[in-house]
């Protein structure tokens, strides 16, 4: 195991420690290449590439996550998010470039060269519970903190402070077999936090939860972010990571498409403001047939009750609207403006 308390940017720290000159040259050459790019991020991915049989899944992937942030990972089914995560914490190893990460210590790491240091800053939940359904919340936790070396007191300690985090302290003596779906994922999160890690993945973090469920484990996904962990999140729940995360990264077409905060994408890919119309009557066929002789409507959907319009000139729609529903003699029960959400900007985006 790689001592952590090494300065790995210092030569003389590393041949001190025994490393042959050859590889403390090239470690010491990675550490000036990389150091730029992780100034203020917690991780830096490096134009990573991998393929499985011969057919090419990530091509070329740059990214740089901040320290302490809620960072979201979306793209269409097949994209290569779970593959990403997979790579960034060193359980596939990259046909090309590389993940660098800055340990608790300040030193810049690559993944794949120090797994031993890497293994104590990731914590990584993946989309399928990894605990074991044999052993109570309490025996799985004692078991994960064994395998870092963590002493009694210390994992006792940590599973007292990750219960109260996860709600889980009536369950402490719970088969893990026996948990509700979502107090299984919680527990899943906990293992992964025992030893502390600075950086949290969360694979499909509320996937088979209901909506009650999902909020519920966003307020704790947030309450982990609030001690300073930086939490990576891929969903396809779009909603929830346009309302939790700070910045997002789009996967599309083998590499990322789009980084940064959900007003740039929402900016950068959709010019239509979004009108929601609801009437009395629900003639909406009616109102589509005239609203089009008069305003510019780029599409439009009929969602349940409601109808769905999507224009760059959202003043002149509206007065329209309301022309023709008097008209009809209908009346309007709700009307609302906004700018499209998320997922109509990542449509637009990957289309």
């Amino acid at each position: 195991m790689v001592d952590d308390s090494i300065d790995l940017s210092n030569p003389q720290d590393l041949v001190k420690a025994g490393w042959p000159k050859n590889m403390v040259d090239e470690h010491v050459n990675e550490h000036i290449k990389t150091s730029s790019s992780l100034v203020g991020s917690a991780i830096y991915i490096d134009n990573l590439s991998k393929a499985f049989n011969n057919r090419a899944v990530l091509s070329n992937v740059s990214l740089a996550i901040k320290p302490k942030e809620i960072f979201g990972i979306i793209g269409l089914s097949g994209a290569g998010k779970t593959t990403l995560m997979n790579l960034m914490v060193g359980f596939l190893e990259p046909d090309a470039g590389d993940v660098v990460v800055r340990t608790p210590t300040g030193n810049n790491v690559s993944v794949y060269k120090f797994p031993e240091v890497i293994k104590s800053v990731f914590g990584f939940s993946t989309q399928y519970p990894s605990f074991y359904s044999k052993l109570t919340v309490k025996e799985n936790l004692a078991y994960f903190g064994e395998l870092f070396d963590m002493t009694t007191a210390q994992i006792y300690e940590r599973t007292k402070e990750l219960l109260d985090l996860v709600k889980l302290t009536s369950f402490e003596n719970t088969l893990a077999g026996n948990l509700s779906g979502g107090m299984q994922k919680r527990l899943d999160i906990a293992c992964a936090l025992i030893h502390k890690p600075n950086i949290l993945l969360l694979d499909e973090p509320t996937a088979d939860l209901d909506p009650l469920l999902r909020r519920q484990m966003w307020k704790i996904i947030k309450d982990i972010n609030k001690t300073g962990t930086t939490v990576i999140v891929c969903s396809h729940f779009i909603d929830e990571i346009e309302n939790y995360c700070s910045r997002i990264a789009v996967l599309n077409n083998r590499t990322i498409s789009f980084i940064g905060n959900i007003d740039d994408i929402k900016n950068k890919y959709t010019t239509n403001f979004e009108i929601q119309l609801r009437t009395a009557k629900g003639s909406y066929d009616t109102i589509l047939s005239e609203l089009s002789k008069h305003s510019a409507i780029a599409r439009h959907k009929i969602v349940d009750d409601r109808l769905v319009l999507y224009t760059s000139t959202p003043k002149k729609v509206l007065s329209d609207l309301f022309k023709i529903v008097g008209k009809h003699r209908d009346s309007i029960i709700s009307l609302d403006l906004a700018r499209p959400s998320l997922k109509e900007a990542f449509e637009a985006l990957v289309q």
